[in-house]
């Protein structure tokens, strides 16, 4: 759900370009509100106590006698001083009224004017009154009882000249009422609220009640009375007028919330938008003055405040206007996001009116409409800003008399305006959405040519990776029973002999009198291997040979079928070579050298831990050539005596252990630590921790193998280094904290079994397979926050299988380079910067089943002439862009696609790649996106593309761009 919220708000907000202008108003709009919302809050009417003498002066004409008579006993409630009425002299239902009111209140004074105008009653009533305090009084408005008592404290202070009140309708029945109420609430509670909370200076205090000092307002009544606009008597405004006076005069006027006063309003909306358009007539002149006296600049929030308000008059229109564009040109879903849109920011904005009427929402959709009505109105006010009159008051001989052809300018002043709004509006959408919709239309067309399932199956019969069928190369581990011949072995596991033979020469004295407990390697069915150097059918055993040479502190053991133990060395060298310094555990101070044939057994009946001496001053190494070794449950590290610590310094050189040619090397439950450092060209050993090594000269026909299984590397250059070994196992391993690689098996490493492994906090790559590394299986491993790679195929390595693995946080969770015809599948690689990355000419390899999730770029990386893959059947969740392509020729095929960024990212010289039938989902920029070079183009067929925020993109590249220019 959640998602599908997402879709819609960016699908139709970022779409359309031409919404931009929209969005930046909208920006500004309530970046406004929210200010002003947030300064309010700091808005606090005065409490002070002030007592002083009110006169309640009020102009009357062509009111309701009842609602007059109403408001009279409102006031008396409130106990002013006097009440003066300036009734026309033509109301004779007022001035009974009042006369009636006046006969038991002594200080109830009536003035018959026949001056045409409020302001001219107001000056009189002004001047006739005594008292300190005056309250201007509109004759519809009632009183609480309050309001004198709230009204009066801000003139503590002796700068303060004016006091505005809280108003709202009386008894709102009618929709002219109701919405008359809402924008009451709205004006009190934000605007007023907000200027009375930043400075010293309001908008307007209203005529229905004001409070001003009367010596303040005496000097100004002739100002008050002859203000003239364009050459032309203003009749109504009086209350801006005289606000503006004494801010001018440089006077402080303050706004009390909790003096509450309340007017009938108007019953019909005619009547009452008559009184919209005057009040902005009054507004905008009142304003341009002061803007143009310049004394407004004082107060900066009041200038704000109206600057704001004059612009908003044009732009508000805009949105109408986009909605009904939107709507003319079939674009319902804008549509209805605008309507949505204005739904929510008008509810939010009408919540301090629903607080106090909760019923009132019902009028929403009318509020909303009438918001852009003032709109025009205000705009239909700036063409009509002298024409004169207290419209909703005054008889029809006392109005100007406007005709038809007087106000034409100003009607089509407003139409124009509207018009030239709309025009720009929808030529804005022309240029930023049909236009470049129509050229992106071709532009996918032509770089994303749309074809049947049928035909790109036809065509993938050319593309895409060749499977090759696996060598059989795994070297399985034999121990000899009673009755075993080499020929019974050779048949059990359908071998040849001489194979067999050929593959464990160097340890086989006499191959007709194999004794129970030797071990065999057998050879993989596929396995090709060339006649060795060696003497099997001796009738005598070779004799034991142990030798030492001080000039290169070398211990060598010789005789060929001879197994022996650390024991057998120590008695024949002596401790000072060789010493169990406590029971178990182990410390070799000299170099220790195997010949051919010779079998070493390390286990732990004997020995725990073997120390190999190493420091600055020199280290020892273990190494064996055509030799075996066996170690189970042993730890082997190096040592450096004088810290009694292990050798932590590589720069130096450190103590490592190799086996060579046709050597066999096994390790079960061992711990091998703090071995090795990187070789120097000068060296004619793979000196990084614990190697197998094969001479180049017997590459692929001389078997160097091993069995690893459930043991530690940890802390070495290199975890475990193989090069040219064949058939090896590793299962069940740890291989952590190396300065390099985890796992390297190097040059001709082939047919391995990789499986159920742990690689990580390496400082390179997990696993690495280097140069010609063939046919190996690497399985339910689990590879993770390694520098580097979780695993990498590197230089032809070819037709490898890595299947049901976990890599996660390194950065690259698998990486092929120039290695081809491998299948990928079933792993779940995640939290990545990227997923699987192909590079450099890898070619035909299969990417299948995977689940990638999480990577920081792209899940599935493929540039640098890295053609003709198959990436098909992988979920990719979560990633910036699931599968990114700079290369030709690869199928792209029923994978899902889904919450990336990106689905499938199309750049430079991808060309000729097939997409098809893949769910291409909830992506939050793109479905497909495509910006590919002059002339290249992907076919697509049966995808399922739903809910991205744009389905498919194409851009011109700058090779495309400068091509057409």
């Amino acid at each position: 759900m959640q998602r599908d919220i997402l879709y819609f708000i960016w699908q139709y907000a970022d779409l359309h370009a031409f919404i931009i202008p929209l969005g930046i108003i909208g920006l500004w709009r309530w970046s406004v509100w929210l200010l002003k919302e947030l300064i309010a809050l700091r808005y606090r009417p005065t409490e002070s106590q002030y007592k002083g003498a009110v006169t309640i002066i009020t102009p009357v004409y062509n009111e309701d006698p009842g609602v007059f008579k109403q408001a009279l006993y409102s006031w008396k409630k409130n106990k002013p001083s006097e009440i003066i009425a300036v009734i026309d002299y033509t109301d004779l239902a007022c001035i009974k009224v009042f006369k009636m009111f006046a006969r038991a209140n002594k200080r109830a004074i009536l003035i018959i004017t026949k001056a045409q105008g409020k302001r001219p009653a107001l000056a009189k009533g002004i001047k006739k009154a005594k008292s300190e305090i005056l309250a201007l009084v509109d004759s519809d408005t009632i009183w609480a009882s309050d309001v004198i008592k709230n009204g009066l404290p801000p003139f503590v202070d002796n700068k303060v000249a004016g006091v505005g009140t809280y108003q709202s309708v009386f008894n709102p029945k009618t929709l002219a009422q109701r919405i008359f109420d809402t924008q009451l609430d709205l004006r009190y509670c934000d605007d007023m609220a907000f200027l009375g909370a930043s400075g010293d200076a309001l908008i307007c205090l209203s005529g229905r009640t004001a409070f001003y000092r009367r010596k303040v307002i005496l000097p100004m009544l002739p100002d008050l009375v002859n203000e003239t606009f364009m050459g032309q008597l203003v009749i109504s405004g009086d209350d801006k007028r005289l606000t503006y006076l004494v801010l001018a005069h440089g006077w402080k006027v303050r706004y009390q919330s909790n003096s509450h006063v309340y007017t009938p309003g108007m019953r019909d909306l005619s009547s009452y938008f008559k009184q919209r358009l005057r009040w902005t007539r009054n507004s905008l002149r009142a304003d341009l003055r002061a803007l143009k006296e310049g004394w407004v600049f004082k107060h900066k929030a009041l200038v704000f405040f109206q600057l704001d308000k004059i612009a908003q008059a044009i732009v508000v229109i805009l949105s109408p206007i986009y909605f009904f564009v939107a709507l003319l040109t079939g674009v319902w879903q804008l549509a209805l996001l605008i309507l949505l849109w204005w739904s929510v920011s008008r509810l939010i904005k009408m919540s301090p009116h629903l607080r106090r009427r909760p019923g009132d929402i019902v009028i929403l959709p009318i509020f909303i409409v009438y918001s852009f009505l003032t709109a025009v109105i205000k705009v239909y006010a700036i063409f009509t800003l002298n024409n004169q009159g207290w419209i909703t008051r005054w008889d029809k001989e006392r109005l100007q008399s406007f005709t038809f052809f007087k106000l034409a300018p100003a009607y089509a002043g407003t139409l124009g305006i509207i018009l030239l709004l709309s025009v720009g509006v929808f030529l804005f959408k022309q240029y930023t959405f049909f236009i470049p919709q129509e050229e992106h239309r071709k532009l996918v067309a032509a770089m994303l040519p749309t074809t049947s399932t049928i035909a790109l199956a036809n065509q993938t019969s050319v593309l895409g990776a060749k499977i090759v069928k696996q060598k059989e190369l795994l070297v399985k581990k034999y121990v000899m029973r009673d009755g075993d011949t080499l020929a019974s072995v050779a048949q059990k596991y359908d071998v040849t002999i001489d194979n067999l033979l050929h593959a464990n020469a160097s340890r086989i004295t006499n191959w007709n009198t194999l004794e129970p407990g030797f071990i065999l390697s057998i050879p993989g069915k596929d396995m090709v291997l060339s006649p060795q150097r060696f003497n099997y059918q001796r009738i005598y055993k070779d004799n034991l040979g142990i030798t030492y040479d001080s000039t290169s502190n070398t211990i060598t053991v010789s005789g060929r079928g001879i197994i022996l133990t650390l024991a057998d060395i120590k008695n024949s060298v002596g401790k000072e070579r060789l010493e169990e310094v406590k029971p178990g555990v182990w410390y070799l101070k000299s170099n220790l050298s195997l010949r051919s044939g010779v079998t070493l057994n390390l286990d732990k009946n004997e020995a725990t831990w073997i120390k190999m001496a190493s420091s600055k001053k020199g280290f020892v190494f273990l190494q064996a050539f055509n030799a075996a070794i066996y170690i189970n449950g042993v730890k082997i590290t190096s040592w450096d005596e004088k810290q009694n610590d292990f050798d932590r310094e590589i720069k130096d050189g450190r103590s490592y252990i190799m086996v060579k040619d046709n050597s066999r090397m096994d390790l079960y439950s061992a711990d091998i630590g703090y071995l090795g450092y990187a070789r120097t060209p000068d060296l004619n050993a793979s000196p990084y921790g614990i190697a197998w090594k094969m001479s180049k000269g017997k590459l692929l026909n001389t078997l160097l193998t091993g069995e690893v299984i459930n043991s530690r590397f940890h802390n070495n250059y290199f975890g475990a280094y193989t090069f040219g070994a064949t058939g090896m196992v590793w299962r069940g391993n740890k291989l952590y904290d190396n300065v390099r690689y985890g796992l390297d098996p190097h040059d001709d490493s082939n047919g391995f079994l990789v499986e159920n492994n742990v690689a990580y906090n390496n400082g390179a790559h997990g696993i690495i397979f280097s140069k010609r590394c063939m046919y190996n299986t690497i399985r339910n491993n689990y590879s993770y926050n390694n520098k580097l790679h979780g695993i990498m195929l590197h230089e032809k390595s070819d037709n490898n299988i890595i299947e049901n693995n976990i890599f996660e946080g390194n950065m690259n969770g698998i990486a092929l380079w120039r290695a081809s015809n491998n299948i990928v599948r079933n792993n779940i690689i995640r939290n990545n910067k990227h997923g699987i990355r192909v590079t450099v000419e890898s070619r035909e390899n299969i990417i299948e089943y995977n689940r990638i999730t999480g990577s920081r770029l792209y899940g599935i990386y493929l540039y640098e002439d890295a053609d003709k893959n198959i990436i098909q059947e992988n979920i990719a969740l979560g990633n910036d862009s699931a599968i990114y392509i700079k290369t030709k020729e690869n199928i792209i095929s029923r994978n899902t696609l889904e919450n990336n960024r990106i689905g499938v990212y199309f750049l430079e010289k991808a060309g000729n790649n097939i997409v098809s039938e893949n769910k291409i989902l909830y992506n939050t920029s793109y479905g497909i996106y495509t910006k590919t070079n002059s002339g290249l183009s992907n076919p697509t067929a049966s995808n399922v593309l739903y809910r991205n925020r744009k389905d498919i993109v194409a851009r011109k590249s700058k090779t495309l761009i400068d091509h057409q220019n």
